[in-house]
């Protein structure tokens, strides 16, 4: 390697270890506010990037015992550059930055093409053992349909206990919602059946509780459906959360409803 390159790379170097050094203490102060003080403001995704990041840079931040080496051979490289008068050629260093510019591109195509690749693959599986789930007890989709079309309060507690039941069959299957539709006037409504029914008493009336679709998501998909139309079942995911949809409706031979399979994640309220 020549003398101006190595110069160069030195001085190069000593920058990138001082960025390092100041994002690694400044990422200690964060660590030691949430640990100390037991709080966590990030969503789960963002948490996992600055975790990752974190232990990155404390990698990174075990070359800073090369600091003291890196300071001397710059100063070292610029006295010699100007004992000898040469003048830094800038064709070595852009090569350099070209190279590690695609090793860098080839590890981000890499990362993001392999977490498409996993959502793709985790979707398949889930969709899978919901389908096996749902041949299986197409008894109890038929007396979901059933209970829906009476509209009794005690039905919809029975509702829930299916939905447990499907829910837990797999290890692998995520939350379960059952999502039916009504009117408020002449409007169209979207409920879901509750989860938990403590302490239900026939004397009290059942009050539905309304599922709020996603413009751009599933409020489309769940109009059509509940007008009349027939539709496959709908997959979506998120590529920067960890989070998954799959509609699947079920017409039978009394209501129809969709069984939404989907999970979220979320920790605080900032990041991603």
């Amino acid at each position: 390697m020549e003398l101006e390159t190595k110069a160069q790379i030195a001085h190069s170097t000593l920058s990138l270890l001082v960025v390092v050094a100041s994002l690694f203490f400044l990422g200690i102060l964060v660590l030691v506010l949430c640990a100390g003080l037991e709080i966590n403001p990030f969503r789960e995704t963002t948490t996992s990037f600055l975790v990752a990041a974190f232990a990155g840079l404390a990698g990174v931040a075990a070359v800073l015992v090369l600091l003291n080496v890196a300071t001397n051979m710059s100063l070292i490289a610029d006295a010699k550059i100007a004992e000898l008068r040469i003048e830094p050629r800038r064709g070595v260093l852009r090569k350099w930055l070209i190279a590690f510019g695609l090793a860098a591109a080839a590890l981000v195509a890499l990362v993001f093409g392999g977490t498409y690749l996993s959502k793709v693959r985790f979707l398949g599986v889930v969709h899978t053992q919901a389908d096996e789930v749902l041949r299986a007890n197409k008894n109890l989709l038929e007396e979901i349909s059933r209970l829906l079309a009476s509209g009794k309060g005690e039905d919809y507690k029975r509702i829930a206990e299916i939905r447990a039941f499907l829910q837990n069959q797999r290890s692998g299957l995520p939350q379960l919602t059952v999502i039916y539709s009504g009117k408020f006037g002449d409007k169209l409504a979207f409920y879901r059946t509750n989860e938990y029914f403590p302490e239900y008493r026939e004397t009290i009336a059942y009050v539905p509780t309304y599922f709020a679709c996603t413009q751009n998501l599933d409020c489309e998909y769940l109009t059509r459906f509940f007008s009349g139309e027939r539709v496959d079942i709908l997959q979506k995911y998120t590529l920067r959360e960890d989070q998954f949809y799959i509609y699947m409706p079920f017409i039978g031979n009394e209501a129809r409803f969709v069984l939404l399979f989907d999970r979220r994640n979320s920790y605080g309220k900032l990041g991603s």
